[in-house]
């Protein structure tokens, strides 16, 4: 049982490592990965580091070509608009059942997210940063992605939540390369999350919904903006 745990916490280590390589844009659409180079990059075997390139795959960002190799995938404004429908459909229909059931603990890991996004933002004004990078980037994505988590968590649908965490990847991986993230579009994001949370307090499911649709819709303008001009 030790080692069953100590493998997954190597699995969990290579799949936030190279998450976070592409989340960054350090991993760019159409780049071919070396397992051996980055297990060792992030100080794993190979085989942790096959397991979290095997998801990531499953996950959509990462294709297999059989005789050639694995690939960091190319997207199209359609597959970023399906990844956004994907979060639109399901994450507010899931926060109708979320919003009666969330506890003051969970409340209280939503707070904490939003203050860890407006700490990032505060760390990116401090840096003089004109497009959010480096740890603040990291930082703040990790805070959004948990927020997001939790509430479909709390809607105690488990395959809802896998779903939207595979498509919230996909979008976090195209944010990074088809929009910049500037003080504009993380201080508008941390805002929606803000709204959420407040209408999470008051118990009002219904404004809670409105203001993860105005947020979402608003992300994925934000993605497809460069793209329709390319």
């Amino acid at each position: 049982m030790r080692k069953r745990r100590h493998t997954d916490k190597l699995d969990e280590r290579a799949y936030e490592f190279v998450s976070g390589l592409l989340a960054r844009g350090e991993l760019k659409p159409g780049q071919k990965l070396s397992e051996p180079s980055l297990a060792k990059a992030c100080g794993v075997s190979r085989t942790p580091m096959r397991e979290a390139v095997r998801r990531l795959i499953t996950e959509g960002v990462l294709n297999q070509i059989p005789k050639s190799g694995t690939y960091v995938c190319s997207f199209s404004e359609k597959d970023v608009s399906d990844a956004y429908d994907i979060r639109m459909a399901i994450e507010s229909a899931m926060l109708e059942r979320a919003v009666p059931r969330l506890s003051k603990s969970d409340l209280s890991k939503l707070a904490v997210s939003c203050e860890r996004m407006h700490k990032a933002i505060h760390a990116m004004r401090r840096a003089k940063m004109t497009i959010m990078t480096g740890k603040p980037e990291s930082d703040f994505l990790a805070a959004d992605i948990d927020f997001h988590l939790l509430l479909l968590r709390a809607s105690g649908n488990a395959l809802a939540e896998q779903i939207i965490a595979n498509a919230y990847r996909r979008n976090q991986f195209f944010g990074t390369h088809s929009h910049q993230r500037t003080l504009l579009h993380v201080s508008l994001a941390w805002r929606y999350h803000s709204e959420i949370l407040k209408a999470c307090r008051a118990g009002d499911t219904a404004l809670a919904v409105y203001w993860i649709k105005r947020h979402i819709a608003r992300s994925e303008r934000d993605a497809l903006m460069p793209l329709s001009r390319m």
